[in-house]
């Protein structure tokens, strides 16, 4: 699990688009800190969950996988370290964008999104695993977070990103319903990362 959890930060921290994303994560999160810490939480979170979409599904657009499947044969493991990555660059985005936000009174939604970040890392990883297309799987929480979870539901209902947007807020509750999002995708991709790797 270690060996695993060394290369897949060896491989995230050398591949210069994993280096792109997390930079423009960070540049985008530390130019919404200064309007709105509502706008960092919100932008920092979605740079978090695009890293870790990004990151992981490279695996499988660049047949990597294969690779990290022949050195670590037990899938669920691969799928943990992929998960302690994603959380670990998430954290660090997540930190250095948020400097601004330090200066200000609101530091509880500072240390809100630091409590949500991690989770919304995991969701990015499992999307990931199950639909190995970043595009497609930016299309579709795009649709789903304009259309269903604002303009029909208007962010009132404990859908995930709304959820998500919550538990950044400081709301425990919100927090605790995205967790439960969270280990519902996990479930999901540990049943799905065992499935062959032609397409």
């Amino acid at each position: 699990m270690i060996a695993t959890l060394r290369s897949e930060l060896h491989r995230t921290l050398t591949i210069p688009s994993s280096w792109g994303s997390i930079a423009g994560a960070v540049l985008i999160g530390l130019s919404f800190s200064w309007f709105s810490v509502d706008f960092w939480s919100l932008f920092a979170g979605l740079g978090v969950f695009g890293t870790a979409v990004v990151t992981t599904s490279q695996h499988y657009q660049h047949r990597t996988a294969v690779l990290l499947f022949l050195g670590q044969p037990r899938r669920g493991r691969a799928l943990a370290a992929q998960c302690v990555t994603a959380v670990l660059i998430g954290l660090a985005v997540a930190l250095v964008s948020g400097v601004a936000v330090l200066s200000t009174r609101d530091k509880a939604q500072y240390f809100g999104t630091l409590a949500a970040v991690p989770f919304l890392a995991l969701f990015g990883v499992a999307s990931a695993t199950v639909v190995r297309r970043p595009m497609w799987l930016f299309i579709a929480y795009g649709m789903w977070f304009v259309f269903a979870e604002g303009l029909v539901y208007k962010f009132r209902q404990p859908l995930p990103f709304t959820t998500f947007i919550g538990a950044a807020g400081g709301n425990p509750k919100a927090l605790l319903l995205f967790a439960g999002y969270t280990a519902a995708a996990l479930a999901v991709a540990a049943w799905t990362i065992r499935r062959d790797l032609t397409e």
